[in-house]
C-alpha cells in the first residue's frame, strides 16, 4: 500500500534549522520565509507526533526525539545523493533481450557468449528460449534466434547461416568396428544410427545414390543438440548440422564419416519487431561474426 510521507522540503528545512540552531538562518540558507520554515518544521513534528524542537536562550535546540530524527534523515539523505550521482549524466545501457533456440544455444551460443558480450560494448543481455510453436514470444523480445524457413509474416527477419548436413560418429564409434573414415554409404547403414523427428534420412540417402527407404534409428530426438551429444557418446551415427557440431568437430569428439553433405532448408534466422531494426542490427552483425569464424567462412 502507498504510505505517505512529510515533503522532502520540510525534511530539508529541518535539517538545516537543526545545523544552524535558528529558523531565521535556515530561511536565508533556503531562500523561504521564516513562516515557510515555521510551517515546514510543523508539518514534520505532526507527522512524528511530538516537538522536534525547544526554544533556550533564543535559539531552537533539538529534542531528543530531534537529535534521533537529525541523524537519521542526515544518512538517508547521504544515501540519496550516492544513489543520484551515480547515475546522474551516465548512460545506462538498455539490456537486449534474446530468444534464443534452445538446440542454438545448448551447442553453440553459450562458449561464445563472452565473445558476444565483448561485441556488444556493455550492453547487457537478456536470454530466453522459447518454445518454437509460440509466434507470440518474437512480440515480447527484441530478437529472437530461430531455425526456419525465413516465414515470419509481420517481423523482419535475417538469415544468418546456411548450413549442410553431414553424417557425423564419435573415433570411439569407429574404433569399435575397426573402420576408418571416409566410410561407404552402405558402411554408414551398417552403423547404428541416430533419427531426428524433423528429418528424414532420405534426401541424404538420394544424394548417396541409395534406395530411398528410411532406415531404422536405434533412438530418435526432438532436440539437435542432443542428437549431437549422443553421437558425440557413440551411441551411433546421426545426420548433424555444421554449425551445431562444429565446436564437437574442433575437440576431436566428432567425426565427419564420409564426404557427402546434402543443404539444409530449414536455416537459421534472426526475427525481430520492424520497429526494433536499429536497436538488434549490432547484435545480428556480432552473431554472423560468430557464426563466421565457427564455420571459417570470413
Amino acid at each position: 500500500m502507498f504510505k505517505r510521507y512529510p515533503s522532502i522540503q520540510s525534511m530539508q528545512a529541518f535539517l538545516h534549522a537543526a545545523k544552524v540552531g535558528s529558523f531565521s538562518s535556515a530561511a536565508r540558507q533556503l531562500s523561504l520565509t521564516h513562516s515557510a520554515i515555521s510551517q515546514q518544521i510543523r508539518t514534520l513534528e505532526e507527522f512524528v507526533g511530538q516537538p522536534l524542537f525547544a526554544r533556550e536562550s533564543g535559539r531552537v535546540v533539538l529534542t531528543d526525539a530531534g537529535v534521533l530524527l537529525a541523524n537519521q534523515l542526515a544518512d538517508s539523505f547521504e544515501q540519496i545523493d550516492r544513489a543520484l550521482s551515480s547515475v546522474k549524466e551516465r548512460k545506462v545501457a538498455q539490456p537486449v533481450t534474446v530468444d534464443v533456440d534452445p538446440e542454438l544455444a545448448q551447442n553453440w551460443l553459450v562458449a561464445r557468449l563472452p565473445a558476444l558480450l565483448d561485441a556488444l560494448a556493455g550492453v547487457p543481455v537478456t536470454l530466453l528460449s522459447t518454445p518454437r510453436h509460440e509466434r507470440g514470444a518474437f512480440e515480447r523480445v527484441d530478437i529472437a534466434l530461430r531455425y526456419g524457413y525465413g516465414e515470419w509474416d509481420g517481423f523482419e527477419n535475417a538469415l544468418i547461416c546456411g548450413d549442410r548436413l553431414t553424417v557425423m560418429g564419435s573415433p570411439e564409434l569407429l574404433r569399435q568396428r575397426g573402420m576408418s573414415a571416409p566410410l561407404t554409404p552402405e558402411q554408414i547403414l551398417a552403423l547404428p544410427l541416430l533419427g531426428y523427428t524433423k528429418r528424414s534420412w532420405i534426401p541424404w540417402l538420394a544424394a548417396a545414390d541409395m534406395p530411398e527407404v528410411e532406415p531404422h534409428a536405434v533412438a530418435v530426438f526432438d532436440n539437435a543438440a542432443s542428437l549431437i551429444a549422443a553421437a558425440t557418446a557413440g551411441v551411433g551415427a546421426g545426420l548433424a548440422r555444421g554449425l551445431l557440431a562444429a565446436d564437437a568437430q574442433r575437440d576431436g569428439k566428432l567425426i565427419a564419416l564420409t564426404s557427402i553433405a546434402i543443404p539444409t532448408h530449414y536455416n537459421l534466422y534472426a526475427v525481430w519487431p520492424r520497429d526494433r531494426t536499429d536497436r538488434v542490427a549490432p547484435l545480428i552483425e556480432a552473431v554472423r561474426q560468430l557464426v563466421q569464424q565457427t564455420t571459417g567462412t570470413e
